[in-house]
């Protein structure tokens, strides 16, 4: 009976010994190396984002385009028609049809510059954006971990 009460007793010694070490699964290194992996993906995140972003100035970029396109259309065809009634009308003048062509003529090339600073503008914008793209791929690269997590 004293022999296995002395049994029982190491053996729940031994038990309460190994239930509070603490061993841990993941190493220092390991550590680091997750850190780092977590660094990379907040830096694919925000590349993805930027790309997102461009993408939707790209759209902005076309639609400018096309009313860059109406607008120049305009202004050649009211400058096309001001010239076409100024050469047609030979000596005889209506001053008053000539003005409001020639405003309107003016008005349309308004609008055209308008556009294209719009337009460019735009452009200038989705190039920013397509420069910190790369710019933040670059930070990546260097940034990618050369150890391999090993979970025990």
């Amino acid at each position: 009976m004293k022999y296995s009460i002395l049994t029982l007793f190491s053996v729940f010694i031994s038990f309460s010994v190994f239930a509070q070490t603490y061993n841990p699964k993941v190493s220092k290194d390991s550590l680091s190396v997750l850190t780092n992996r977590v660094e990379v993906l907040k830096s694919s995140i925000k590349v993805l984002e930027l790309k997102i972003k461009e993408s939707e100035e790209e759209g902005d970029v076309e639609k400018l385009r096309l009313k860059l396109l109406e607008a120049n259309g305009n202004a050649k065809a009211s400058s096309e028609k001001n010239s076409g009634n100024i050469s047609n009308s030979g000596s005889i003048v209506d001053s008053k049809a000539v003005e409001k062509l020639s405003k309107k003529a003016k008005s349309d090339d308004e609008d055209a510059k308008k556009a294209l600073d719009r337009y460019n503008k735009q452009i200038a914008k989705v190039e920013d954006i397509r420069t910190q793209i790369q710019g933040e791929e670059r930070k990546l690269n260097y940034k990618k971990p050369l150890i391999i997590y090993i979970y025990k």
